[in-house]
C-alpha cells in the first residue's frame, strides 16, 4: 500500500481533452479536388434550399402580423411581405455561387488559364 507521505507529495497531473481542436480531411491522392468541388455543390444545393425556406417564413411571419394588426391586414400588405419574402430568399441564395467557388483551387485554375496562354513578351 501507500505510504501517507507519499500520497500528499506526489504531483497531480490534470489531462486537458482539446474539444476545440478540428480533424483535418483526409483525401486519397489525386481525389481532393473533385471531393471539395462536390462537398461545395452540397452545399450550395442546401443553401439554395435554405433560401426558400426563409423567404417563405418572412413572408408568413409578416402576413400573420399583418393579419392582425388590422382588417384584411394580409390582403393589404401582401405585396409588401411578399417582397421582403423574396429578398430574404435573395440574400441567402446570393451566397450559394461562393460554395462552389470557394471549393475550386486557384492554382488548378491558374495551371489551366497558363496552357490556353499565349507567353507574353517573349
Amino acid at each position: 500500500m501507500y505510504s501517507a507521505g507519499a500520497v500528499l507529495t506526489s504531483p497531480i497531473v490534470l489531462t486537458l481533452d482539446k474539444k476545440g481542436k478540428k480533424n483535418k480531411k483526409r483525401y486519397t491522392s489525386g481525389t481532393k479536388a473533385t471531393q471539395r468541388f462536390l462537398y461545395g455543390l452540397a452545399r450550395a444545393g442546401y443553401r439554395t434550399g435554405d433560401s426558400v425556406s426563409k423567404g417563405f417564413r418572412t413572408f408568413v411571419r409578416r402576413s400573420d402580423r399583418s393579419a392582425k394588426r388590422r382588417k384584411d391586414g394580409m390582403i393589404r400588405d401582401s405585396l409588401r411581405n411578399a417582397s421582403r419574402g423574396y429578398g430574404r430568399a435573395l440574400s441567402t441564395l446570393g451566397r450559394a455561387p461562393n460554395e462552389i467557388a470557394s471549393r475550386i483551387s486557384t492554382r488548378a485554375i491558374w495551371r489551366t488559364f497558363r496552357v490556353l496562354m499565349p507567353p507574353f513578351g517573349n
